[in-house]
């Protein structure tokens, strides 16, 4: 018999503390409560999402009052909690000094007794999954006893979507992201490799939480647009709580690839008959003017030939274009796994025969300089693969 993966959702308007307070509560007593979670005098790392430097109102980060909510039991028992990330860019003290500041996290060791990571070293995990067969991994998170997955619902622009599974992208350090990005430019292997990191986590990871209360839409992760949700979502199954969070916005959440590719593996059934979760009643939540990322179906071009597969690629993604407001800072061609783009006259320029469509640098541009820009054979392979290019709206 199936187990079942119970998820958890509560209600919550803002980012009032004793709201989000309120509402993380209801969701860890649906689940059985801290007690149930966490063992006692565990060491705990808290996995946030800090892709970037960005202010907690542009959406784009796991929210501190959530942190800080979730701290406040996690240290009910054990005096042993750690929160960090390892965001893209330099994995070193003086860059997620910044990045902890800018995102709000400095409030977490203010407000309560849990701690902002200050380890930085890293470790060679055996991996032995399908895309990955080891990796670099975080010291603070090898070196924990058990782990929350805290991720933010956000669209994506090269996975479609991104919270729970997605989120354990930051176990891997800084500039080694890069790394992968260069190893895995296609979708279908890029999802293999997110869900071999999940594999390989799970046993650590006792709780996923996604943090919805704002989420954001439109050109995801970093610049798209502030959008209000208003749930907190947790499941101690990443796949589960991905597919109920991809239900407020779309009518079939196993379209999100990195769900497909669970569903190929066999971690999540087709027809969500696994999950505990009322779905039903969840379409009373249903956002309708949503803006999701428009992906091409990881799946639609794994029975054709390589060479297919490369054209397809080159003339069915979306090409990055920097605009003018390019300052030319540099960080895009810094972190390019392709070295696709270079600095001419103080602004970005990329050569598009190099581009692997990652898009890394619409992802940390400061700026919100990067657009991406649609083909003609991207829409019609769109419509063929079965996706509109608008959001869905909920069935009558």
């Amino acid at each position: 018999m199936t187990e079942l993966k119970r998820v958890a959702a509560a209600e919550c308007g803002d980012y009032l503390p004793e709201n989000v307070q309120r509402a993380v509560d209801a969701v860890l007593d649906s689940l059985g409560g801290i007690q149930s979670i966490v063992p006692r005098n565990a060491k705990v790392f808290v996995k946030v999402n800090l892709v970037r430097e960005m202010s907690p109102d542009k959406c784009g980060t796991t929210h501190p009052e959530v942190v800080v909510a979730l701290c406040n039991r996690l240290l009910t028992v054990t005096d042993s909690v750690t929160v960090g990330d390892s965001c893209a860019g330099l994995y070193t003290k003086g860059m997620l000094g910044a990045v902890y500041s800018k995102c709000g996290m400095t409030q977490v060791e203010q407000r309560t007794a849990a701690r902002l990571n200050q380890n930085f070293n890293t470790v060679t995990a055996q991996i032995d999954g399908v895309a990955l067969s080891q990796c670099e991994l975080t010291d603070a998170f090898m070196s924990a006893d058990v782990v929350i997955n805290v991720g933010k619902l956000k669209t994506h622009t090269f996975a479609g979507y991104t919270g729970a599974v997605k989120n354990l992208f930051g176990l891997i350090p800084g500039l080694v992201k890069v790394e992968m990005h260069s190893r895995f430019p296609d979708l279908p292997d890029f999802c293999n490799l997110l869900c071999d990191l999940e594999r390989y986590a799970h046993g650590k990871i006792v709780l996923n939480v996604i943090d919805a209360v704002w989420g954001m839409d439109g050109e995801g992760p970093t610049n798209g647009t502030p959008k209000f949700i208003g749930q907190i979502i947790a499941s101690a199954d990443a796949y589960a709580a991905d597919a109920v969070a991809v239900s407020l916005f779309c009518n079939d959440p196993l379209s999100m690839p990195v769900l497909q590719t669970a569903v190929k593996r066999g971690y999540i059934q087709a027809d969500l008959s696994d999950v505990d979760f009322d779905f039903a009643a969840w379409r009373r939540c249903f956002i309708s003017d949503f803006k999701a990322v428009q992906t091409v179906s990881s799946g639609f071009f794994d029975d054709r030939s390589p060479l297919i597969r490369k054209l397809a690629k080159k003339l069915l993604t979306q090409k990055v274009h920097p605009d003018s407001t390019c300052r030319g800072c540099g960080k895009c061609a810094r972190h390019c796994p392709a070295q696709a783009i270079k600095i001419v006259r103080g602004k970005a320029k990329v050569n598009q025969s190099k581009c692997i469509r990652c898009y890394c640098c619409q992802e940390l541009c400061p700026f919100n300089a990067v657009r991406l820009k649609k083909s003609l054979a991207y829409v019609i392979a769109r419509r063929i693969s079965g996706k509109k290019v608008k959001s869905d709206a909920p069935k009558k």
